[in-house]
């Protein structure tokens, strides 16, 4: 059982690294993820902004954030991050709101998992419907020698317009042993594509390009069938 954590403790580290290797510098050293959950240090100035997003997931600390407040959470972390290719980060209000509402935690929300229980997270999700905790909810029970269940949760929560969890996929598919299918990982790379992600096809590029010309094949024909079965088909066009 503890190797199985650490397995997943490693899952879920390859998502603030790994799966984001292009949102932090090459030598893994994490640059300014709390910037991206915290935004600056002094206080912004009232804004009159009308609130459109419930807190969710973000910090609970306000019960609304503006348009303003969501695009902080996630912005650009620093100069050494490629922030034109993280999948977490946004480069507008739009974008930031899509992120929520598809299931994106911030770069910081992924390292500081364990801040929180799996229980806060379950109980965040329920009360509230966030995509965004249903994503830490399953990350959060992969690290507690519970990841059937957290692929059962995510699988589930593509079928209400969860995009990232294509992305947890990939990479449970990936490094778990269990699961471990490279064409089923870059699978779900491609399905998060399909499903309006542009920018998984960056990350598709950079994880799968050594694949050979059948494995691709495979991988698209895999991409197809959680697209269509698991996604219903839908697109969700990022801005």
């Amino acid at each position: 059982m503890a190797a199985n954590r650490t397995i997943a403790a490693v899952l879920v580290l390859a998502l603030a690294v790994g799966i984001g290797y292009w949102a932090l510098t090459q030598q893994g050293e994490a640059v300014g993820v709390g910037s991206a959950e915290q935004g600056a240090t002094s206080a912004p100035p009232e804004s009159t902004e009308k609130p459109v997003a419930q807190a969710e997931s973000l910090p609970q600390s306000s019960l609304r954030v503006t348009a303003q407040d969501l695009a902080r959470k996630y912005e650009c972390p620093g100069a050494d991050v490629d922030c034109a290719n993280s999948p977490n980060v946004a480069s507008s209000a739009e974008e930031a709101r899509w992120l929520l509402d598809h299931g994106y935690p911030t770069l910081a929300q992924i390292r500081d998992l364990s801040s929180r229980t799996t229980s806060d997270y379950e109980s965040e999700y329920r009360r509230t419907g966030s995509k965004v905790a249903q994503t830490l909810w399953a990350l959060s029970l992969s690290t507690n020698d519970e990841l059937t269940n957290a692929v059962g949760i995510l699988s589930e929560s593509i079928q209400g317009g969860n995009v990232f969890a294509y992305y947890v996929l990939s990479d449970v598919y990936m490094r778990s042993p269990h699961y471990a299918n490279l064409t089923t990982s870059a699978g779900y790379m491609r399905a998060a594509y399909l499903a309006g992600d542009p920018k998984a096809g960056t990350v598709y590029q950079q994880k799968y390009s050594h694949l050979s010309p059948v494995e691709h094949s495979l991988a698209d024909k895999d991409a197809y069938q959680f697209f269509k079965n698991l996604g219903k088909g839908r697109n969700y066009p990022r801005p």
